[in-house]
């Protein structure tokens, strides 16, 4: 248990095994969420010391109720596999080796089959992918003192029209200029990049609202802003809070799932766990323009290393095995954690003797002059 800055208790349990989900499971999305928002607070840190500066690129795509949203691990698998088999044909006949070519005939038609149901979220890869890259992206990269680096995160909610794929890109650049400037000079190219790209595999983007830039500041409307309100979302119960913006996000999706049962959102909720499956939610630029080498980040941890770790606490219960068999199987390990909460360890305690459940007592971590947690809790 940890005691906030604004004077409340925050309850968690630890040591336990955790999915490592930041798409399907509130817990570990929350977790994984606050560790995103540390680093890229620290990467915003970084560029202003540097006397840099940073903004907030948001790029959408026009969708329809019956789009895709993506294809499932096994056929992102498959079609890798299909893609790298089309280049060691190339490759043979390049080298006029002998090519199976009724097989290779069959390959291409399905990977065309599985590309033709790869969906907006695989659309939205491809799009960046050639934002990103080309000689234009060279020249926009050497403007303004020259790219720092980029951060990406992918935001999917669920409307009335259908899934709603969108990238928010954080872009850090040596000199401090206005968003105006960055606007006309990169924004607007990097947009057309991104409309053509989705126009090349069915999709478009509106001129008016396919794109977005403004200048981010720290703690306000950046990426580390963006994963402490979605922490806090998370954790809020998944909360209705988000949908008179476009919609439905994923926790809120599951809510609803778990409420209501309701068959079309059932269904929702199951082609959002396969299509997330195995998805990055947060990428970086590399090289050069290695944006946590520049705030001295260091390797980053997954989000599975992320989920297990257990954060630093003032004071701590053990739990026993049969403790909590009990507790998970009569659904009270919310229960615990709100009497923590509200009144402290002490009253856990309290609490857990009253209904005879085993537990053992650690130390709190301690400063100058701190007791031991052991000279207040229970005997």
């Amino acid at each position: 248990m940890i005691t906030n800055k604004d004077g409340t208790r925050s309850a968690a349990y630890g040591g336990l095994k955790h999915c490592g989900s930041v798409w399907t499971c509130p817990v570990c999305a929350a977790k994984v969420a606050t560790r995103r928002a540390d680093d890229l607070a620290a990467v915003m840190r970084a560029v202003h010391e540097r006397s840099g500066s940073a903004f907030m690129l948001t790029l959408t795509m026009r969708h329809a109720r019956g789009d895709r949203l993506g294809l499932s691990t096994t056929d992102r698998r498959r079609r890798d596999l299909l893609e790298e088999r089309r280049g060691d044909r190339e490759v043979a006949e390049a080298n006029g080796w002998d090519v199976d070519e009724r097989a290779a005939e069959a390959e291409e038609i399905e990977l065309a089959g599985i590309k033709a149901r790869e969906g907006c979220w695989g659309v939205l890869g491809y799009a960046w992918a050639a934002v990103t890259s080309g000689s234009t992206w060279v020249k926009d990269s050497a403007l303004f003192g020259g790219l720092l680096g980029w951060a990406r995160v992918v935001e999917v909610t669920d409307g009335a029209n259908g899934w709603h794929v969108h990238v928010h890109a954080l872009l850090c650049f040596a000199d401090d200029v206005s968003a105006e400037l960055v606007a006309a000079g990169v924004g607007a190219r990097v947009f057309g990049r991104w409309r053509r790209a989705l126009e090349r595999r069915g999709f478009n983007a509106s001129d008016e609202h396919g794109w977005d830039l403004r200048k981010a500041q720290l703690g306000e409307g950046d990426l580390a802003d963006y994963f402490t309100k979605m922490a806090h979302e998370v954790t809020g119960a998944a909360g209705k809070s988000g949908r008179s913006h476009g919609g439905r996000a994923p926790m809120q999706l599951l809510a609803d799932a778990v409420d209501t049962y309701e068959a079309t959102v059932m269904a929702r909720w199951w082609e959002w766990e396969e299509a997330s499956d195995g998805r990055r939610q947060l990428t970086w630029s590399r090289g050069q323009r290695d944006l946590r080498a520049l705030a001295g980040l260091g390797d980053e941890a997954t989000d599975e290393e992320i989920a297990d770790e257990d954060q630093d606490a003032e004071g701590r219960l053990g739990l026993s095995s049969d403790t909590w068999f009990l507790l998970s199987t009569q659904g009270r390990e919310v229960d615990l954690l709100e009497v923590a909460e509200r009144r402290g360890l002490p009253a856990a305690c309290r609490w857990l003797d009253d209904r005879g459940l085993a537990y053992s007592r650690s130390l709190a971590r301690r400063g100058p002059g701190e007791s031991e947690l052991g000279d207040w809790l229970p005997p």
